[in-house]
Order: C-alpha cells, then structure tokens, then sequence
C-alpha cells in the first residue's frame, strides 16, 4: 500500500538547518567573545607592565635625587615619566575599549544562543507535528487494512454458507 509523503518535509528541513547555522553562529560568537578576551588579557598585562615600569622609573629617580642629581638629569627623569604617563593613557583607553568590545561580544553570544534556542524550538515543534501525522496516517492505514480484511472475511463466509 502506498503511504502518503509528509507535506511539511521541506519546512521540516528548513528548521534542521535554521538550527544548524544557529549552532555554528553560537561556536563563531564564542570563538569570538574568546579572542576578544585574550585580547582585553594582552592589554592589562601591557598596562601592568607600564605601572611598573614607572615606579621602577620614579624610584630610580628618586633615589638619584637622595644622591644629588643634576638639574639636567631631573628633568631628564620628568620627561621619562610623562611619556610613560602618556603611554599610560594611551594602554588604558585601549583596555576601556577592549572591554566594551568585550561586553559587545557577549551580548552577541547570547543573541546566537537565543537563536539557537528558538531554532531548536521551532524544530522540536515541527518534528512533533512529523510524529503526529505518522501515528495518525499508521492508524488511519491499520483501519484500512482491517475493513479490507474484514470485508473479504465476509466475502468468504458468504460464500462458505452459499455452497
């Protein structure tokens, strides 16, 4: 006996894959939000280092000036110390960015993974509907079959009880 095809087997498919690139898109946001976080680690430890780097500055001066330093050698110090609070200013707006790229990535992650729950929802809901209409058509078909049965049981009743 023939059975009927599901008529919804395209939508059916265009869920599967709605919820494949909806996985992928959660696996690319997380690779992203992960560079984005090594690179927000890279910048603090580049700021890290610039803190050190001026207070081993300012102690050297510190203690060249509880020696006698020069006026030359002082300002000399002075101007080192401004540059690497220049550097300082610089490192720290690129860590304030680093971290609202940060916040952006995450807030992308959980967009995708969202979508990625609806996507699963929306198949979930048409793979139901799928098993639905097989219980009903396997039904429908068992009916069928019994009548057909049936009817030739009373063919041949009625042909046993005419001879």
């Amino acid at each position: 006996m023939k059975t009927n095809k599901y008529r919804l087997e395209t939508v059916l498919e265009l869920r599967r894959r709605g919820k494949e690139e909806a996985a992928r898109q959660v696996g690319v946001r997380l690779q992203m939000l992960q560079a984005a976080e090594e690179e927000l680690a890279r910048r603090q430890q580049r700021l890290r280092e610039c803190f050190e780097r001026q207070h081993r500055a300012q102690q050297a001066m510190n203690e060249q000036l509880a020696r006698g330093l020069a006026a030359r050698s002082i300002l000399a110090h002075q101007n080192f110390l401004n540059d690497l609070r220049q550097l300082e200013a610089g490192l720290r707006a690129e860590v304030d960015q680093q971290i609202k790229t940060v916040a952006r990535a995450e807030k992308d992650l959980e967009t995708a993974r969202d979508r990625l729950i609806e996507a699963a929802r929306e198949l979930k809901s048409i793979e139901t509907h799928k098993e639905n209409w097989k219980t009903a058509e396997r039904t429908t078909r068992n009916r069928r079959e019994q009548k057909i049965s049936d009817e030739i049981g009373a063919i041949l009743h009625g042909r046993r009880k005419g001879s």
